[in-house]
């Protein structure tokens, strides 16, 4: 009987979860062609436009990680050693925090009352409120210079639908329920 009884409310709070869970939507657009053979054409130059901006897009791209690729050794070098100052400045504040819990400066025992030598400024502050420094990666490195020197994105898209559009044809921007969609919808 227990079982069941613990079976029946596990489907209950399966169900329940699934109905509470949020839907998610998506952007998307459709295009509607020009009536018209003038209008095809120019839409066809269209497609050939945007497929000479990627393109170019790509090798702007390329072009710029193989500027890139010989600054990540210098990058992490240079945050190996700021991740070696932090770990060094991290480690004197925790030996420092040692030793005033270990002497009791600062935190109300003893009867020492509030010390100038402690930079904490009640028990259990060092612990919770400085994690240790995380070593620097040469991925993290070379993900962080591609975003601040290199651009994915020409506007290649963009300069389509106004292409599109101007032949004639209509973009239609939709939004539609890709996960957890209500019912009927």
């Amino acid at each position: 009987m227990f079982r069941f009884l613990f079976l029946l409310a596990l489907a209950a709070l399966v169900s329940a979860l699934t109905a509470c869970a949020t839907p998610r939507y998506e952007a998307t657009s459709r295009y509607e062609p020009p009536v018209g053979a003038e209008g095809l054409a120019c839409i066809r130059s269209c497609e050939a436009t945007l497929s000479a901006c990627r393109s170019d897009c790509q090798a702007a791209w390329q072009a710029c990680t193989a500027r890139v690729e010989p600054q990540v050794e210098e990058g992490y070098a240079r945050a190996l050693k700021a991740y070696a100052d932090e770990l060094r400045r991290y480690r004197l504040a925790l030996d420092r925090y040692a030793w005033d819990m270990w002497l009791g400066w600062g935190h109300g025992y003893g009867g020492l009352g509030y010390s100038p030598w402690s930079y904490y400024p009640w028990p259990g502050y060092f612990p919770a409120s400085a994690p240790p420094p995380q070593p620097p990666t040469r991925e993290t490195v070379r993900a962080n210079l591609h975003q601040a020197q290199c651009q994915d994105d020409c506007g290649c898209q963009a300069k389509y639908d106004a292409c599109y559009q101007g032949c004639g044809g209509r973009v239609v921007s939709e939004t539609r329920c890709v996960a957890n969609c209500p019912a009927g919808k």
